[in-house]
């Protein structure tokens, strides 16, 4: 279902094709939404940490949102102005716990707590459903998480040094090039509706 969000408006209609198209919405659009569910907080750590749950997932075009290139940065944890500024500068080293980041409305990145993850960098990656307009979180995890692409490590490891930041270097590989990566929130994202 996410990608075909993310797919470029002209390619979108290209691969669904015409009655394909209608079947596909009312899949995706009719069905209801999944339930919410209970994740546990699995982190062990004793500093700062950020467990994000639905609601703090917000439309991309809400006002906490700060736009670097195309990604979207907002720090839960009052260190909005660092994270953007890591950003901007595309530093080397490690964003402040609490950022979140978001490029597609389907998929997030949260910088937890030091000791989360070694494997990502403590980074979590969520996959979320949007198409009611609220969001529900349907996965969270590290090195297990993953779209159609492939795990979200797999493609952020590159990054490594940028703390696995895609956007801020070119340590990522290209995403395919029907992937359209100018995700506008008014027609992009139904939390913005």
């Amino acid at each position: 279902m996410g990608l075909l969000h993310r797919v470029g408006r002209a390619a979108r209609a290209s691969l669904l094709g015409g009655a394909a198209a209608g079947v596909v919405s009312c899949f995706v659009g009719c069905g209801g939404s999944p339930a919410r569910q209970d994740f546990e907080n699995t982190f062990e750590g004793d500093g700062p940490d950020l467990f994000v749950v639905d609601d703090d997932l917000v439309c991309l075009g809400d006002p906490r949102w700060d736009l670097v290139g195309r990604t979207r940065i907002w720090n839960a944890l009052g260190q909005q102005a660092s994270a953007v500024s890591h950003g901007r500068n595309r530093a080397l080293g490690e964003y402040p716990i609490g950022t979140v980041l978001q490029l597609f409305p389907e998929e997030v990145s949260v910088k937890r707590g030091r000791g989360f993850s070694q494997a990502t960098g403590d980074w979590e990656f969520l996959k979320l459903d949007v198409q009611s307009g609220e969001t529900i979180i349907l996965e969270r995890g590290t090195t297990e998480i993953g779209n159609p692409g492939g795990s979200c490590i797999t493609c952020h490891g590159g990054a490594n040094a940028f703390d696995y930041a895609c956007f801020t270097n070119g340590g990522c590989g290209a995403l395919p090039p029907f992937v359209d990566l100018d995700v506008d929130p008014d027609t992009d994202d139904p939390r913005c509706r």
